[in-house]
């Protein structure tokens, strides 16, 4: 398959999976708002500004992980048997329909591999205090950097996929494609999270999303059993 599907299919990915953005992230996305120390200036002008920096940071993160995530992948290939990289992409596939059912909250699988990130992210959380109060366009970038390593279901899944990717650069592409994805929703949840809130909450916005997500995953599988 041509690889700027995969990009094309990763961004929808990431933007169906942002309601669980909205549903989980979006607190931290409103606090940055409220860290923000008083300035002049047109004050909204200044919190887009600010929510797009805590997002490129966030991205950053997801791209950096994609790269670790898909050279590991590619040094698997000399470990796996002639169909391998179908192997990889039937594991991605698998892991999105798990992805389905855990944003409609129907099987709650995914949440054992966000316990197991917690991990990882008990390490990191203290340094975001040292970039609170947000009172200088840096700190909303690193901190976006830093909670781009929250445990996450969702970013779990994509980066199953960057495993398949082929590669470093291509993996490090998925997740950025991934990430810009999820930039509508995690940009407004910072201005309009009262409007947005009850309809990312309301089951039938999260099953619409979950079958999409389930969808692309039963296509993925098929796509590579054909191979």
């Amino acid at each position: 398959m041509d690889f700027s599907h995969d990009l094309i299919a990763a961004f929808a990915v990431g933007f169906m999976g942002s309601l669980h953005c909205i549903g989980m992230c979006g607190g931290i996305s409103s606090a940055l708002s409220t860290a923000l120390q008083p300035q002049h200036g047109n004050p909204m002008l200044r919190l887009f500004g600010y929510q797009l920096l805590y997002s490129i940071g966030r991205i950053s993160a997801y791209a950096t992980a994609g790269a670790v995530i898909g050279f590991a992948g590619s040094a698997l290939y000399n470990q796996l048997p002639a169909h391998g990289p179908s192997l990889l992409r039937i594991f991605a596939g698998i892991m999105m329909i798990l992805l389905g059912f855990y944003l409609s909250g129907w099987w709650k699988i995914l949440n054992q591999l966000e316990r197991a990130g917690t991990r990882i992210w008990k390490r990191i959380a203290p340094t975001t205090r040292r970039f609170i109060p947000v009172d200088r366009p840096y700190k909303a970038l690193v901190l976006g950097f830093l909670w781009g390593w929250l445990p996450c279901g969702l970013v779990y899944s994509a980066l199953a996929w960057s495993l398949g990717a082929g590669g470093a650069e291509r993996g490090a592409l998925l997740m950025l494609y991934f990430g810009l994805g999820t930039l509508p929703a995690m940009i407004s949840i910072g201005a309009f999270s009262h409007i947005l809130s009850d309809f990312a909450r309301a089951s039938t916005t999260r099953a619409f999303a979950a079958l999409m997500l389930m969808g692309f995953g039963v296509w993925t599988i098929v796509s590579q059993l054909s191979h």
